[in-house]
């Protein structure tokens, strides 16, 4: 019987061919991994209070819009044309780069402007492009293939934003420099890009402008501000500006709208920001407190302190590091005051006061305590000395007193203000100017809710006017209230008829 001999394991052809087939599978795989997040990007975290997501596209933006499906804006970099930026599913997107070209010398042509119109993208070139006789030109593109598919009109010389607004199209200028003579534009086209009308431009460098639904915003390269306006969708209303607020992108450079968010090209940093959500939602609401981003990280540290995620001392530190200013801080507290109440001001504000240094910042700290009232009370006091030529409140304090609103207070007068008052008119005013000497002074009392008012008015004929026990309101009711003490003052000197102008403010909540 012969005997059969057994082998295991594999020959070394097959080795050799299970080998490249690995090879293969692997090079494969590769290649297919690489093509398929070669053009991924994703949102990512940024930096700036502001705009905390961000897409970092590798790319010039310039103009930008949204076509129901994709963030296209017209590129400044190489290849030109359009990039489209499609959004995919976790945070992803994809970027593809759109060259666009001229069919008769095989240019790639450049764009500033683009719009969406709900059927084709419109967008602004130059002229030299198209052998146009103008310097800006309408263009349209095919919405699938971004080809040419006709040149529609001149444009203003320097427009570069533009937006539809589902009515209308508007542009606004975009001057060469900042100093260029000529007045900022904002235009307003019918559909057919014939020009309706022209208005004040809020600014010599739109590089972005979108139609929400509710404002047309106009982004300016040039002031860094970012503007809205009303635009009525009127003829005889022209568009007004409604708010304007400063963003941290210091080259901003377009913006759309997809729906829901609102994003801003930044060519400086070759990126799409995303606007903070709860900002723009204040925008829409009509809360326009929040005016640069400091506000707003103001307002996100107050809520950390508040949920315990930071102490009071990291809170304060930009107050004590003296990034804040004295002259910043009112505009601090009236944003927390949107959201907060007195006595949660009241405790930072008081804590900061006893910390600060400089005179300047706990003298406006000061201040504002002195505005966040006890509910139903104020008690407001100046004990510095009066200047001579000024005339001061040294006290108001008021109260709640059988549902009635009753206050006292004390107003001195500046001695040189008081002497002038029965001085000899001066040989140099003639005797026929119209001038007559006094100091008056009117307490105004708003109800910030109901949007009423009461008046009363003083005359002051010695150096100082006490009065107690005034009412002010009667059957005073809950709410917010605002007193504005006016004083006015003309007088003479040996030389001249001068005046004097002072006014505090106080703020009541009941």
């Amino acid at each position: 019987m012969r005997a059969h001999k057994c082998q295991s394991g594999i020959s070394l052809t097959g080795f050799i061919v299970f080998l490249l087939v690995f090879v293969v599978i692997a090079f494969s795989a590769g290649w297919f991994a690489n093509t398929y997040y070669a053009n991924r990007l994703f949102l990512e975290s940024g930096l700036a209070p502001d705009f905390p997501s961000v897409i970092k596209v590798d790319a010039k933006p310039d103009g930008l819009t949204w076509d129901g499906q994709n963030l296209i804006f017209t590129n400044r970099s190489s290849p030109w044309g359009l990039v489209r930026i499609t959004p995919l599913e976790n945070g992803q997107y994809r970027k593809t780069s759109i060259p666009v070209v001229d069919e008769v010398f095989q240019q790639q042509i450049s764009f500033r402007g683009i719009s969406w119109n709900g059927t084709s993208l419109i967008t602004l070139a130059s002229g030299d492009w198209f052998q146009s006789v103008h310097k800006k030109v309408f263009v349209e593109l095919d919405p699938l293939t971004f080809k040419i598919s006709r040149v529609i009109g001149p444009a203003p010389d320097f427009a570069h934003c533009m937006a539809w607004d589902g009515q209308n199209y508007w542009a606004g200028t975009r001057f060469n420099t900042e100093d260029q003579p000529g007045k900022p534009t904002l235009y307003k086209f019918n559909e057919k890009l014939k020009l309706l009308d022209e208005f004040d431009g809020a600014g010599k460098g739109c590089q972005g402008m979108v139609w929400d639904g509710k404002f047309l915003w106009w982004g300016d390269v040039f002031d860094d501000a970012v503007t809205l306006y009303d635009i009525y969708h009127s003829t005889s209303v022209p568009p007004a500006i409604v708010h304007q607020y400063k963003p941290t992108i210091k080259q901003q450079s377009g913006i759309a709208f997809d729906g829901k968010d609102i994003w801003f090209g930044d060519y400086r940093n070759l990126q799409l920001n995303r606007l903070h959500e709860d900002l723009y939602f204040d925008w829409l609401g009509g809360h326009y407190e929040i005016k640069h981003p400091g506000h707003l990280s103001m307002l996100q540290r107050f809520g950390k302190y508040q949920s315990g995620e930071i102490r009071l001392d990291d809170l304060i530190k930009p107050l004590l590091q003296g990034k804040i200013k004295a002259v910043d801080i009112p505009a601090y507290v009236d944003t927390l005051r949107s959201r907060y109440s007195a006595d949660e001001i009241r405790q930072i504000l008081n804590t900061a006061r006893a910390k600060v240094s400089q005179k300047s910042l706990a003298t406006a700290l000061g201040r504002e305590l002195n505005n966040l009232v006890e509910s139903g009370n104020i008690d407001y006091s100046d004990d510095e000395p009066i200047e001579a030529d000024s005339v001061k409140i040294k006290y108001f304090r008021a109260a709640i007193d059988n549902g009635n609103l009753v206050a006292d207070w004390k107003v001195v007068v500046g001695s040189d203000i008081l002497s002038g008052i029965d001085a000899p008119r001066p040989q140099q005013i003639p005797d026929d100017y119209d001038f007559y000497t006094f100091v008056q002074y009117t307490i105004n009392i708003k109800n910030l809710a109901m949007d009423t008012e009461e008046e009363l008015d003083y005359d002051v004929f010695e150096n100082e006017d006490e009065q107690t026990d005034v009412i002010l309101l009667q059957n005073i009711k809950p709410g917010d209230y605002k007193i504005d003490i006016e004083i006015r003052a003309q007088y003479y000197t040996e030389t001249t008829a001068s005046h004097y102008n002072g006014k505090l403010e106080i703020k009541l909540s009941y």
